[in-house]
């Protein structure tokens, strides 16, 4: 397995790792969500534009691997990356994510929501707003690019939210 694989296998395990249950019985292929919104699809680029990233640099999924249960699109701007996730799981189900680290009550658009950071993120300079749609939870996460003057991510991942919100599910 190359490196590629190996970073797509590990940031599965740890976005997911919280999301997850034990059930009897034999396995099956991977569950697949129906129906979810589609940020690569259902952002345009004005609006990506307006929260300063650039639509041409879209990539979906991790690494451009499609993960289980989630629509996954992601942009780069200057100095950071932005990323949609779009899943079928609760609200509590992300909140229970033992690799989500300062899990906070927050506000997106008026609406409840949480803020939380990466356990393993040394530097604290990735941040993810998640909150509810009518469809599961849709996250916006915030990272700078490697070697990057830090951002304040979350006050960035918040104000992200709120200027998507007009195109994302309610």
């Amino acid at each position: 397995m190359g490196v590629r694989g190996a970073v797509v296998l590990v940031a599965a395990a740890l976005l997911v790792g919280g999301c997850s249950s034990t059930v009897e019985g034999h396995a099956v292929g991977a569950v697949e969500a129906v129906g979810l919104f589609d940020p690569c699809s259902g952002i345009s680029d004005s609006a990506l534009r307006h929260v300063g990233v650039d639509p041409a640099t879209e990539e979906r999924g991790i690494l451009g691997v499609q993960i289980p249960r989630f629509e996954i699109c992601s942009w780069k701007g200057t100095g950071i990356s932005l990323s949609v996730w779009s899943t079928d799981y609760s609200l509590d189900e992300v909140e229970a994510n033992t690799n989500n680290a300062d899990v906070t009550t927050v506000s997106v658009h008026g609406g409840p929501a949480i803020q939380f950071g990466q356990r393993d993120d040394d530097t604290g300079r990735i941040c993810s707003v998640a909150w509810t749609t009518n469809q599961g939870v849709l996250i916006v996460r915030i990272a700078p690019d490697f070697g990057e003057t830090p951002v304040d991510p979350c006050g960035l991942a918040a104000k992200s939210a709120d200027k998507l919100f007009p195109e994302l599910p309610r």
